[in-house]
């Protein structure tokens, strides 16, 4: 086993990538496993095929990357693989929605077909996609209609598309 404490820290991207190329290489060439500890979740994007999330010392999710960037099932999860870019007093009191989409779906327009196949139209309140091992996966944080029947035909119609799963938002901390 190789452990890997940090070894991105504070380094340039030329380097990172440098270490990032090395490790990985040491792993295919020596059939080593190799263990990571860091807080970039670019590196464990890159070079990483499993993810262990650890928090206040307690291992909270564990999984395939894939897996729990694609549809993180804890608070820590989202914490770290969610879109930073949206605060919580930017959101509406109600009606928002989390989607994560995966593999094919993230090259799908989905918000188009929606507004087009049910004449719905949602606010897209942040979004992020990421190329995890050579996939595609993404989230979006939707603003629904005010009028229920609407809000009700994007939440069916959502639901109802292959590869995305979709949760009400009751508490957002970006």
């Amino acid at each position: 086993i190789l452990l890997c404490d940090e070894a991105t820290s504070a380094l340039d991207p030329t380097t990172t990538r440098s270490i990032l190329r090395l490790i990985q290489d040491i792993n295919r060439r020596l059939g080593i496993t190799v263990v990571v500890i860091t807080h970039e979740m670019a590196v464990v994007e890159e070079i990483c095929t499993h993810v262990a999330i650890l928090e206040h010392g307690h291992m909270v999710e564990t999984g395939s990357v894939a897996e729990v960037f694609s549809n993180p099932k804890t608070e820590a999860g989202r914490r770290l693989v969610y879109p930073e870019g949206v605060q919580i007093d930017q959101l509406p009191p109600a009606g928002v929605v989390r989607i994560a989409f995966n593999g094919g779906s993230s090259y799908e327009p989905l918000i188009a077909s929606l507004a087009i196949d049910c004449g719905v139209k949602v606010n897209i309140l942040g979004a992020d996609t990421r190329n995890v091992n050579g996939q595609a996966f993404g989230t979006m944080l939707l603003g629904l209609p005010e009028d229920q029947n609407e809000a009700a035909k994007a939440m069916s119609y959502l639901k109802a598309q292959k590869d995305v799963t979709v949760e009400e938002v009751h508490d957002y901390h970006g």
